[in-house]
């Protein structure tokens, strides 16, 4: 028997944070048999299991072949979105390059290939996970229950909020027992409820979220999002890992994080205008069977 619609959100979280509470500190325990693992990465891997099991909870609902659909439009959506990642992306930095200023790192050849393999081991793995959760599952949820212009805003709201929850290192000099999944979870919340959103990364990440939300409702599947989700997220890496901010910056109200400049917001606010005034592909709204926005 599924879970009544009602009770789907909540306990999709109540699963997420308690199973990451549980499985964090027996994650660490039966790593470090084998290898050390640091504490805050268990954790990480913790949350990232217990998000997959959460959305087993809502498989009924949850219409997996339909959100990654398999037809002749599917690799067009990927590589479209992946042509306005790449615009995007060459857009931010190309002003960023000129305004800020940028050298390069100095870096060994060994940490240059881990640099690849985790950029393109989070552009590849990634947006699957989080277009499912965030667009395909929570998006598609809310809309149903307060309407699309509302579940569009709240789930951008989430899915920002989402980004600045982090286990901090600093848990790795502590000694980890059974129970430590509880305050690291709960610490991992203290940027929240400090307000670190309250800046150019939140404000851009927000704009993001309202990008991928609408280009979901406008394309009716998540391929155009995988497509945009990892080039992005494959550029920021990339620049990030590979170039530093010249110091002190050219134009002072500039940061060196690429995320969080407001020349990134106003990218992002013409890609989002531009995608809603000319990207209408015909789709169907599932939750409520309207003609999307």
């Amino acid at each position: 028997m599924s879970l009544p619609a009602k009770y789907l959100l909540p306990a999709f979280f109540l699963v997420l944070f308690l199973g990451a509470m549980i499985l964090g500190p027996l994650i660490y325990f039966g790593a470090n048999t084998f290898m050390y693992l640091p504490f805050h990465r268990a954790m990480d891997r913790a949350l990232l299991i217990s998000a997959l099991a959460a959305l087993g909870l809502a498989s009924s609902r949850l219409p997996l072949a339909r959100l990654w659909l398999r037809n002749g439009d599917a690799w067009k959506q990927l590589l479209l979105g992946y042509v306005m990642a790449a615009v995007t992306a060459q857009a931010i930095m190309g002003f960023d390059l000129a305004l800020c200023g940028f050298t390069r790192t100095l870096l060994s050849t060994q940490e240059i290939e881990e640099r690849l393999l985790l950029a393109l081991t989070a552009a590849l793995l990634v947006p699957i996970l989080e277009e499912t959760i965030f667009r395909g599952f929570l998006q598609s949820e809310l809309i149903e229950r307060i309407g699309w212009r509302a579940g569009w805003i709240v789930t951008a709201a989430i899915f920002m909020l989402a980004h600045f929850l982090k286990v901090p290192t600093s848990l790795d000099n502590q000694t980890v027992h059974l129970w430590s999944g509880i305050n690291a979870v709960g610490v991992a919340f203290l940027p929240i409820i400090h307000g670190d959103f309250l800046c150019g990364k939140g404000l851009n990440l927000f704009l993001l979220g309202l990008i991928l939300g609408g280009a979901f409702l406008r394309a009716g599947t998540l391929w155009l999002n995988a497509g945009l989700h990892s080039g992005l997220i494959l550029a920021v890496f990339l620049f990030t890992g590979f170039t530093r901010p010249t110091l002190p910056p050219r134009v002072a109200w500039l940061a060196g994080d690429i995320l969080s400049t407001p020349i990134t917001s106003v990218v992002f606010v013409l890609l989002g205008l531009w995608l809603w005034r000319f990207y209408r592909h015909p789709s169907i709204l599932p939750e409520t069977g309207d003609a999307a926005p």
